[in-house]
């Protein structure tokens, strides 16, 4: 597949799921407000004093408060316990309670460690009441052998908020970082031929950090339930992250081109076979083994696997010779064989390398002279690749007595690409 087209593929499928999880951000914002709403209008139902503080008592309907702002009181017995799952800090527990007329109610309940000893007691012969508000349970009050133990039910307010929206603000960072590195790619993967850090990488984490602020800031946020205290956290770490990240892709920058500009040719001394890929037209793509041979015999394209003496089983020389022109990193529209050549070193006796480097050349006769021919090798092993042309330019024998497993090149120009 073209790097332009694979561009488009990808973009397209990174809009995709930038849209999915936007709408998945969107749903739990939708659930936080409607939480939260029910979080502040609990309050309603605190008990304060004189000077406002909370007194840690709820309002129980009766003669003196009234519906719909205080609890209704249910009072049932504990007719059944069953223990259905230990969790660590506590248990769960499905309980049978009976109620007026005969009814009965089940009610499967999290309940921890220093509560378990009451809820066990309770069965067959304990009570309990039930607090209930909006049509949901929300307390109960349990009593066996003198103790009585007050326990929430899974609808208890109070923190209905939170998780949806930290849960929402990481899917907001992710959609947004995954809406960027998709436009992107789709809107300038054509007119930017370089691959750097700060087209996507650090856009997307960036952007990802500062969801996970929001998320932060959603913990933060749990009293007042404002919008604007996850605001406040996500752009702090948004701006602090884009900070590091500009300096990370600095640094990568300033540490690998250098190194790309400086690499030397090594004239192998015995054979070397690393992974590799070549890239051109008519008989230079039967290269493409994915793996290279450097060595006293020139380059070749060989089956995956070390090197075994100067066996020729499987072994295809390069069909004409080569002129260097450059050693770059690779462009956005190289083959992707090229592009993404240091993903398939899986040999645990090689190093694996940080990027692949592309050397650039120029066929000089053979079935396709004149032919732009690229030679993807990771970092360590480039420089084998050069010693070999620069090895071969150091003679010129006649074009008709040139043996097949020679490869003919010109000497190293002394600068690479201009990135």
């Amino acid at each position: 597949m073209h790097g332009r087209v694979h561009d488009l593929v990808w973009g397209t499928v990174r809009v995709v799921v930038a849209v999915v999880l936007l709408g998945l951000a969107w749903q739990m914002a939708q659930t936080a407000e409607r939480g939260g709403a029910a979080d502040l209008a609990f309050r309603r139902l605190e008990i304060h004093d004189a000077e406002g503080r909370d007194t840690g008592r709820l309002k129980v309907c009766g003669d003196r408060y009234q519906e719909p702002f205080c609890l209704r009181a249910e009072h049932v017995t504990v007719d059944d316990v069953m223990l259905k799952l230990n969790k660590k800090g506590g248990a769960r527990y499905q309980i049978e309670f009976g109620r007026s007329g005969g009814r009965t109610l089940d009610l499967s309940l999290d309940v921890d460690s220093e509560d378990q000893d009451v809820v066990e007691a309770a069965s067959g012969r304990g009570e309990a009441t039930l607090y209930w508000w909006r049509d949901s349970l929300r307390l109960l009050k349990v009593s066996a052998g003198g103790h009585e133990r007050t326990i929430r039910a899974a609808h208890y307010p109070g923190g209905e908020f939170t998780p949806p929206a930290a849960f929402g603000a990481v899917l907001a960072g992710l959609g947004v970082a995954a809406l960027w590195a998709g436009l992107w790619r789709i809107v300038r993967g054509g007119a930017s031929r370089l691959s750097w850090p700060w087209q996507t990488t650090a856009p997307g984490v960036t952007f990802t950090l500062a969801g996970l602020g929001g998320a932060l800031g959603a913990l933060f946020a749990t009293h007042s339930h404002s919008v604007r205290t996850m605001a406040w956290t996500a752009g702090v770490v948004g701006a602090v992250s884009a900070v590091g990240m500009a300096r990370w892709a600095y640094r990568w920058t300033r540490r690998s081109l250098p190194e790309v500009d400086r690499m030397e040719p090594i004239v192998p001394v015995d054979e070397r076979r690393f992974p590799g890929v070549v890239w051109g037209p008519g008989p230079w793509k039967a290269l493409s083994i994915g793996w290279l041979r450097a060595g006293p015999q020139g380059l070749a394209a060989v089956p995956p696997g070390p090197a075994v003496g100067t066996g020729t089983f499987g072994v295809q020389p390069f069909p004409g010779p080569l002129r260097l022109i450059r050693v770059r990193t690779p462009y956005r529209d190289d083959p992707l064989r090229v592009r993404f050549n240091g993903s398939q070193r899986k040999s645990d006796e090689v190093k694996q390398g940080p990027f692949a480097v592309v050397a650039e050349c120029e066929a000089l006769g053979g079935p396709a002279p004149g032919a732009r021919v690229l030679i993807g090798a990771d970092r360590d092993d480039m420089p084998y690749v050069l010693g070999v042309l620069s090895a071969a330019a150091s003679f010129q024998p006649d074009q008709d007595d040139q043996d097949s497993h020679d490869i003919q090149g010109s000497s190293h120009e002394g600068s690479t690409a201009n990135h």
